[in-house]
């Protein structure tokens, strides 16, 4: 199954803590709780992020010069432009933009039902990959590029995402064209 999530299919909806809005691009079904979401967010001030207790999070700046987040008593982490960083969803983080306002992508989910992998790809070379993993999904930061799925060509325009299901054995993806690409590339593995 393969299935082009266009921008303005995006859900947006108020942060958990009422603080700002999200942009959610997908979630696992159910209203009440979820086992996993993507969603894109734009923070305008520092603060404290929601907490989502029993989940993990993994996050990373896609646009403007960054934030430093104060995740419980560990050392402050920055985190600039493609930098990935994971936590824990019920770890109380306070966020401090670094200069001004900044555009971030999140995944969040239940570790106990599954393993994440979460990667950005940000070069001009032909790249391929195989997964075997249950969900994957393609989120395109960059200008249009074209990414093949197993016999599949798709063409991804600025942030529009590609969600990929497992039909059987390994799913191949190839981003053939050498142009530059920044897509990031999550894979969701049930346990």
């Amino acid at each position: 199954m393969i299935e082009l999530i266009r921008a303005d299919q995006y859900t947006k909806m108020l942060w958990k803590n009422g603080a700002g809005f999200t942009l959610e691009i997908a979630r696992s079904q159910g209203e009440a709780d979820f086992e996993w979401r993507i969603s894109m967010a734009d923070v305008t001030t520092s603060g404290p992020f929601s907490l989502f207790p029993n989940k993990q999070r993994i996050i990373s700046v896609l646009d403007g010069q960054g934030m430093v987040l104060h995740v419980d008593d560990l050392p402050a982490k920055t985190l600039n432009q493609g930098d990935i960083f994971a936590f824990h969803g019920e770890s109380q983080v306070q966020s401090e933009l670094v200069d001004g306002a900044i555009r971030d992508l999140n995944l969040i989910y239940d570790p106990a039902k599954f393993h994440a992998r979460f990667q950005w790809l940000n070069d001009a070379a032909e790249q391929a990959f195989i997964s075997s993993a249950d969900l994957i999904f393609i989120f395109n930061q960059g200008g249009e590029t074209q990414v093949n799925v197993d016999d599949h060509s798709v063409q991804l325009a600025a942030h529009e995402t590609l969600k990929i299901g497992k039909n059987a054995g390994v799913t191949s993806i190839s981003f053939p064209k050498k142009q530059l690409k920044s897509c990031y590339v999550i894979e969701l593995i049930q346990r």
